[in-house]
This record gives C-alpha cells, structure tokens and sequence, in this order.
C-alpha cells in the first residue's frame, strides 16, 4: 500500500534526483572507501543511487536481470554507502554480481523524516522485501552487517540462497519475553541512544557515539533526516536510534512479529534459522556472539562456516577491506555449486 509517507519519500527524491545523493558522493569514497586498489571516483561513477519499494533509497551496481543479486544490509547508526569496498569486489560487470544496498528507513538525509509510527523491527523487514521484490530477485546472496538479516531470512527463505554475517552473531538459545527488566540490563550506551530517540536529541546522540564508538567510519556525517525547518547539521542524528529503541519497547515488541510460541525458538533474536541456507560468519577478537551460535555454525551443513578475523572492530569493512572481501570470495567459490536441501 502506498502510505503518504511513501509518496511524500517518492516526490522528495524526485526532486532531488537532478542534485548529488548525499550517501553516494558525501559519504561513499569519502568515508567507507579503503581499498589500496582501484579508484573509488571511477567505481563510484558505476554505482546508481535509486528508489524501490516503499520508497526505500538504494544504491545498486550491475545488472538485476543477467547478474546473480547479492543484497547489502548495513548496520546502525551508518549508511548503506559502508559497503563500499564490497561494491568494488563483488558488483558490477568486473565483479560479476548485480548488487543493491538498501536504506533503514530514517537512514538517508535526503529524504524527509518517516511517521515514527513507521518505526518498526518489522516493518523495516517488510521494506526490505519489498526491495527485493521490486528487483524481482531470488537466490540472494545476503550480507548483512547487523542482526536484521536474521529475521529476514526467517521470514523469506525462498529469496536467499547464502548468508554472509558481519560481526554480530545470534544468541542460541530460546528468547524470553520483554521485562522493565530487560531494559534496566541494557549497556549505558544502548539506554543513553534510547533517550535521545525518545528526546529527539541530536546532540546527546552523537556525543553518546563519539564516546563510545569513535571508531565509526561516518562520525561527521549527517544520517538521519533532520528536524522539520532545520538543515546544514552534521552527525549521527537521534532518528537513527529507533531501533534500539524497537528492542524494547513493550507496547510493540518484536516477538509479536513471529507466529510462534517463546518457548519454541531456536534463538533469542528469531524462532529458528532455515535449514539449507549456508551461513559465512566474520567476526572481531572482541565478541558480539555466544560460543553456543559459534557451535552451531560448526554443526550445520559442512559448508557453513565461522571465522575470526585479525582485527578491525566493529568496521572491519573499512579498517581490513581485503581481509574481509577475501574470505567472502573465498567461501562464495567453495559453496558456489552447493544446492538447497529444502
């Protein structure tokens, strides 16, 4: 359904179509680009700044319709363009994939701000696939920099094919439902970004980030759109701490999304994970994981794997492009004849 909201998103980018996509040309070489190789002016003149779906800005590489896809799901609080070095690897005539990475809504400062009614774990899945489905892709292969692509490959199976995760893991064992407690154990980092989504405070958000976080590749880049009547800031933003914010929340939690009981999941962030979908996970020295996901990526189908990676933190992706790109090209050759058992 097209909400006005989707619509509003649509004439906005229309307008903005004759002008330079922030996230494309203020961010994408500027910020996340870090490959010796190449030239980042010249890839970035491939790569084509789009809308999909609900209205969804993207940015794509390749042809959708003779190229195999590969789909891009990048983490919070950043920006679609930190897969930069993975474009100049993987997608376009050279690289040999068709590739698209999609915006979390509220995460492109062109466009005007979603309904915080929009603001949802869910819904954000549901606009994803609705990229997707747009494209008219099937057999992705999804690479996902946060937990997100979890939950869309349980909802989606049929569209994957292989699933690359970087750095964050799942937890095995079965969830628990929400408490005030749940929220009392979160780290100060997460309360404090919740706060400033609640306040709309931009500057509490981006001192929170630069304290904790300075490591994040686009600490000086404006993100989230800004307030209505405000323009030329700078920084994070406080909109892009909505999804901390969905974790908790108790008048629509994310377990709801899910039509089945507590008890019977396989993991405390979705019900189960699909059989037959080969899994690569990367991560840091320091852990966002349990031994326990660590073990069942062991034990699944002698094909998925879990590595850890020399260094790099949480951006591996900017810090050790090439050490990143290389196990993923490694493991895509290795699985690339692998069929689907289910």
């Amino acid at each position: 359904m097209l909400t006005l909201t989707t619509f509003l998103s649509a004439l906005c980018f229309v307008a903005i179509a004759e002008a330079a996509d922030t996230v494309l040309y203020q961010q994408f070489c500027q910020n996340y680009y870090n490959l010796n190789q190449g030239n980042c002016e010249n890839l970035r003149s491939n790569v084509r700044s789009m809308i999909r779906g609900r209205g969804t800005p993207t940015l794509e590489m390749g042809d959708s319709e003779t190229q195999p896809a590969m789909v891009f799901f990048h983490s919070w609080p950043d920006t679609s363009a930190s897969f930069a070095n993975q474009f100049a690897e993987f997608c376009g005539e050279q690289g040999g994939y068709f590739c698209v990475a999609p915006s979390w809504i509220d995460y492109h400062p062109d466009f005007p701000r979603a309904d915080v009614a929009e603001l949802l774990i869910s819904n954000q899945i549901e606009s994803f696939h609705a990229v997707v489905e747009d494209l008219g892709l099937t057999n992705i292969t999804l690479v996902t920099h946060n937990y997100i692509g979890y939950p869309y490959t349980y909802q989606y199976p049929n569209t994957v094919r292989r699933f690359v995760a970087l750095d964050i893991g799942m937890h095995a064992g079965p969830a628990t439902q929400l408490t005030p407690q749940t929220a009392r154990n979160l780290k100060l980092y997460q309360k404090i970004n919740i706060r400033a989504f609640l306040t709309d405070n931009d500057r509490r958000m981006m001192r929170n980030v630069d304290n904790n976080m300075g490591e994040v590749p686009c600490h000086n880049c404006r993100i989230a759109p800004p307030p209505i009547g405000v323009a030329n800031i700078t920084g994070i933003g406080a909109r892009t701490a909505w999804p901390y914010y969905d974790l908790i929340r108790v008048d629509y939690p994310w377990t709801s999304y899910y039509n089945i009981p507590l008890e019977e999941w396989d993991f405390d962030t979705i019900p189960s994970f699909p059989e037959g979908i080969p899994v690569l996970f990367l991560y840091r020295s320091r852990p966002l994981y349990n031994q326990g996901f660590l073990d069942w990526i062991d034990g699944r189908d002698g094909v998925s794997e879990q590595i850890e990676l020399s260094r790099g933190g949480r951006y591996s992706l900017t810090r050790i492009p090439d050490e990143v790109n290389s196990n993923i090209l490694d493991w895509l050759i290795a699985t690339e004849n692998y069929t689907l058992s289910v």
